[in-house]
């Protein structure tokens, strides 16, 4: 009897090689319809050799989007995590017996590494010769029940995927055929095997056909038996945002090494409305300007600068005040922050409130010894910056 874990783990394999199966496939010269591995196989297309290959290269990062990109309405048990699907690219995906699952392939199996080679570009990013991406793949030759099986556990409504939006999911790696120009420079590399976490697929034969055969043999079965033990993990958590109501409040992340400019991207690219911050502006605090200040000293006068960006420099609403104490008094109008904004005849709806909202506001400081206001001159400049001097008085 079938359990259910082996049913689960069965669909998420189903899952995984329609996709790579179906919308991958060897790039080779001349073809105006470009035909996924699967089709190839069905229409009993001899092998194709290197000569036939145009040698571009996909990042495999691109792989992983396509993967998690059609399954974005898919329940989350059926999806891989990262790092198990990277396992399944380096083709060392074990089954649940610890013996391999033979019944479908893993990547290499169908991408065989003497046509595409996996390195790094550049010595940065992990990519994969000749395999194209094809984001409306026929499907006359699957099974009208595969098809329809793909559809339930997928969520997708029909197989095409919109271009555009695969662009804009996938970055730049593709030119108009889907693929990196054969012109990259190219430097090559091993790809580092990950590290500790099972997969689907099993070994086949080293041969192209044989592993050919390996295909077109599971496409009439649909069974991805082990040992009853799930080998795959979710590739985020089951639980949804929703189920927990408590939030974080201000934070900060900590990265252990200097990360890419394509891991930054990613990173950033993972929040809502966030954003980032590198260079220099990365050593001051994080939070809004208003109000932070420098003040400065010699012999006979204090010096402040004071930042109030978006603040109106209108002398009829802004006033600064200086006590014989030291203390400072700031007041004025801020014009930042709306909800809407208007330029020329558009009308902007507002993402984000970093800036502080508008209205009156007052900023206090104090300087350090008492001063002596009547020899006070201040500077508000168009860069938002109030610069002060003021000349010390006697301690009393």
């Amino acid at each position: 009897m079938v359990s259910e874990a082996d049913l689960e783990n069965d669909d998420r394999c189903f899952l995984l090689y329609f996709i790579m199966g179906t919308y991958l496939g060897p790039d080779i010269k001349g073809e105006a319809t470009k035909k996924s591995i699967l089709q190839r196989v069905a229409e009993g297309l001899p092998p194709y050799t290197l000569e036939q290959l145009t040698h571009s290269c996909i990042e495999v990062v691109e792989l992983e989007r396509v993967y998690y990109y059609i399954l974005r309405n898919t329940d989350k048990s059926l999806i891989l995590n990262l790092t198990s699907l990277r396992r399944f690219f380096h083709g060392q995906a074990q089954g649940g017996d610890g013996n391999g699952n033979n019944n479908y392939p893993q990547f290499p199996e169908l991408f065989p590494p003497g046509f595409h080679p996996q390195y790094r570009l550049k010595n940065k990013h992990k990519v994969i010769d000749n395999v194209v991406f094809i984001n409306n793949p026929d499907s006359f030759y699957i099974r009208s029940e595969d098809v329809e099986r793909f559809k339930r556990l997928s969520g997708v409504q029909e197989l095409h995927v919109d271009r555009d939006v695969a662009r804009l999911q996938l970055g730049t790696c593709f030119d108009n055929n889907n693929r990196v120009p054969s012109n990259s420079t190219i430097s090559e590399g091993k790809v580092e095997p990950d590290g500790n976490v099972e997969s689907c697929g099993g070994a086949g034969s080293s041969e192209l056909q044989d592993r050919v055969n390996v295909v077109a043999s599971t496409s009439d079965g649909t069974t991805c038996r082990g040992g009853g033990t799930n080998v795959m993990y979710d590739f985020m958590d089951t639980e949804d945002d929703e189920s927990d109501p408590d939030k974080v409040g201000p934070a900060m992340l900590f990265l252990p090494s200097r990360p890419s400019k394509k891991e930054w991207s990613d990173i950033v690219a993972a929040t809502k409305n966030g954003f980032a911050l590198t260079g220099t502006v990365a050593m001051g605090g994080i939070g809004p300007t208003m109000g932070l200040v420098d003040i400065g000293e010699c012999e006979d006068a204090y010096l402040f600068r004071l930042s109030l960006p978006g603040v109106k420099r209108d002398e009829r609403e802004f006033s600064c005040e200086v006590g014989t104490d030291g203390k400072v008094l700031i007041s004025g109008v801020t014009t930042t922050g709306e909800n809407t904004v208007s330029r020329y005849s558009q009308v902007f709806e507002m993402q984000t409130h970093n800036l502080c909202p508008p209205g009156r506001f007052s900023i206090s400081f104090q300087l350090p010894g008492p001063v002596d206001p009547h020899q006070f001159s201040g500077n508000f400049g168009t860069d938002g910056i109030l610069e002060g001097i003021v000349m010390k008085g006697k301690c009393t």
